[in-house]
């Protein structure tokens, strides 16, 4: 499997609760490697899927530090390097529940190239599914779509973070994976206006009549700790997640795709794949940290069977 996206540093801050406008509260700082790509690259890794992961790098410390950390991971990495732009970075905050907000510039992501992806064509030919997302340069994205589709993989498209500038990957995509947000902002680009926070409390039914009006045969809208909706032609299903203590939502949602694509990857059955994945995603939350909070099968195995 290919995943082609993005890489930030997190610089995180845990505080007991969101500081208001005007206000200052303490919390305590870590940081480590992250971004919807990379995260989404080590939880298939992790799960032994040994994917080829495509992105872009300033030539800085953060650069390096990431270079050095695919090596030690063993994953595979075709980076584009830039001089003059900054590795890409996120500030997050966590609260006491685990909750975060986040702020992204990411920098070197938008400047991948399509020529780039399509110089990794070979690698393309023989792979089952292409996973992308909205952070890294939409043309460098829709080319690796193209090359999917051409030697037929499946295209798996987390359309994160919500954005009004990315139909043609959209309308390249075999599945895509919403969250309630990202749900909510596709709706309104057919003229359907609801509020996120309503998405999570309506039921399976109504959750797929919305689906069945988006550009995408297979929709799976993930809704937290609910689990999620997978809706598609033929009808919808939901598939719970198990209890969990969360400590971390970072990234969790990144969880779920990269165990998704890895097991869609090995042919298991759809269904089966977003059972699998959704457990994966509900071990991590149980974990602090991004990419390197990712779990392994005999994690998930372990905790939820």
């Amino acid at each position: 499997m290919i995943v082609v996206g993005s890489y930030n540093q997190d610089l995180v801050w845990r505080t007991p609760q969101f500081p208001k406008a005007g206000e200052t509260r303490t919390g305590q700082f870590s940081q480590g490697p992250g971004g919807k790509g990379f995260n989404q690259a080590m939880a298939a890794q992790r799960l032994g899927s040994r994917p080829l992961f495509i992105a872009a790098l300033g030539r800085d410390a953060l650069g390096d530090a990431a270079r050095k950390l695919a090596e030690l991971e063993n994953l595979r990495c075709a980076w584009q390097l830039f001089e003059d732009t900054a590795t890409g970075n996120a500030a997050i905050w966590l609260d006491a529940s685990g909750q975060n907000q986040i702020l992204v510039d990411l920098a070197a992501n938008r400047q991948l190239t399509a020529e780039h992806i399509a110089s990794h064509a070979d690698a393309f030919s023989s792979a089952k599914v292409v996973l992308a997302q909205y952070e890294a340069n939409p043309a460098a994205s829709l080319q690796a779509l193209i090359l999917g589709r051409k030697y037929g993989a499946l295209c798996l498209v987390n359309p994160a973070p919500a954005s009004a500038d990315a139909s043609a990957l959209l309308a390249m995509a075999d599945i895509i994976t919403p969250n309630e947000s990202e749900f909510a902002s596709l709706l309104e680009q057919t003229g359907e206006s609801i509020h996120s926070g309503a998405i999570a409390a309506m039921g399976c039914a109504e959750l797929h009549a919305l689906a069945r009006r988006l550009p995408c045969a297979t929709v799976i809208i993930t809704l937290g700790q609910r689990g999620i909706v997978l809706s598609t032609d033929d009808g919808f299903e939901e598939i719970t997640a198990p209890a969990a203590i969360v400590r971390d939502t970072t990234g969790a949602g990144d969880c779920f795709n990269g165990a998704l694509a890895a097991e869609l990857a090995t042919g298991r059955p759809l269904a089966d794949a977003c059972g699998f994945a959704v457990k994966a995603a509900s071990c991590k939350v149980e974990r602090a940290g991004a990419a390197l909070a990712m779990p392994t099968r005999a994690d998930i195995t372990a905790r939820f069977g």
